[in-house]
């Protein structure tokens, strides 16, 4: 294992122009782009962020289930150079053992910081370090214990909590990605909360679209159920993804619009892309899709 030394953030990962180009004359020109709108709201279609965090405001776990766990850039790295992902504590297919101490899966990390030099989760691993949390020395080997004490001090704070950073880092709306056979309770909670931060839900149709994905044929049926298409047939299937069926018994937030329909006839018993299953009954007209206003950015959801 290569020897890792503890350094002061203070480097170009952490300086002010870290992503500005190197020629002078560009780099003014890029200063003068960005003092224009750096202190403008975030609007963030894609956050990676759980939409149960902002229900529940619950504190953040320790670094290791905050950084490590969740976050398959890291735990991928890792494992292309021979950690198992057990001892990461990545839960298995058949329920086997893994690590549950936190500190021994944070310095396992921290160990190994090194082979993320250059790459993207380096950069914004650094950026969280030294300016959300303060730290000053590079993390390694020898200052896991350090930033693992001084991370879950700080995730014991309210300034910490999901609600206080999205305002903290002013975030105007962010979206949340869901899946067609989500039930978006969290976000049900988040609006009967009150809370006045803008939370969204971004459609993410894995379960449904992917064979390989676990439980595909299954998901496919509850699809049609949410949807009341016939999923098992090409068309329906198609249309179903399309539709903009909201899971109304549970008041959730609409369903992304890309093409709707009127309710089908009487005579129908379950709408096809035709209209209905019945050939002799007239199909029912299709929507046009609304062009989204300005303030709703990409998500089609609306909160």
């Amino acid at each position: 294992m290569q020897p890792s030394r503890a350094i002061s953030l203070i480097s170009p990962l952490a300086h002010v122009d870290r992503l500005f180009p190197a020629d002078l004359t560009t780099r003014m020109v890029a200063r003068r782009l960005y003092d224009g709108i750096r202190t403008l709201p975030i609007v963030s279609p894609h956050g990676h962020t759980d939409a149960r965090w902002y229900a529940e405001n619950a504190p953040f776990p320790d670094p290791a289930r905050l950084f490590v766990i969740p976050d398959h850039y890291i735990f991928r790295m890792l494992y292309s150079q021979g950690v198992p992902l057990e001892d990461l504590g990545i839960p298995r297919k058949d329920g086997g053992p893994v690590e549950t101490d936190a500190r021994r899966i944070w310095r396992r990390f921290a160990e190994r910081y090194y082979l993320f030099r250059g790459t993207p989760t380096r950069l914004w691993l650094d950026d969280a370090f030294a300016n959300l949390f303060g730290l000053e020395l590079r993390l390694s080997a020898q200052t896991a214990d350090h930033y693992f004490d001084h991370i879950c001090e700080c995730l014991g704070k309210p300034e910490f909590r999901p609600r206080a950073l999205f305002e903290r880092f002013n975030i105007e709306v962010i979206a949340t990605t869901e899946s067609p056979l989500d039930d978006l309770r969290h976000h049900r909670a988040i609006r009967a909360s009150g809370w006045s931060g803008r939370v969204v839900t971004a459609y993410r149709p894995d379960p449904v679209v992917d064979p390989e994905f676990a439980g595909f044929r299954e998901n496919l049926d509850r699809f049609g159920e949410i949807t009341n298409y016939d999923t098992l047939t090409w068309q329906g299937y198609l249309d179903a993804t399309g539709s903009a069926a909201p899971i109304s018994r549970n008041s959730a937030p609409p369903r992304p619009i890309t093409g709707t329909r009127a309710p089908a006839p009487p005579t129908c018993r379950r709408r096809t892309p035709s209209g209905c299953s019945s050939r002799s009954s007239p199909a029912t007209p299709r929507r046009r899709m609304r062009r989204p206003s300005a303030d709703r950015c990409s998500p089609r959801w609306r909160a």
